[in-house]
């Protein structure tokens, strides 16, 4: 797989675990803070599950542009 694929589907991934997280973020509030949730609790929610996300994408995309692969030829 070339480097730009690889890259693309981790953008991708990214994107759609955010959009993910913004629309599941009410309803987990709803569940586990129910009462006691604001505005404050729902972008907390939101802004440290992007930057982990964002973290953790880019981790697997860093290991998967430099994770070198067994040639078959070659044994």
């Amino acid at each position: 797989m070339s480097k730009r694929r690889i890259i693309l589907i981790h953008i991708l991934s990214f994107i759609i675990l955010t959009l993910i997280l913004l629309f599941s973020a009410e309803p987990f509030l709803q569940t586990f803070a129910s009462g006691i949730h604001h505005v404050e609790m729902w972008l907390n929610i939101i802004v440290v599950g992007t930057i982990g996300i964002a973290v953790l994408t880019s981790f697997s995309c860093f290991i998967c542009l430099t994770w070198k692969r067994k040639d078959k030829t070659n044994n």
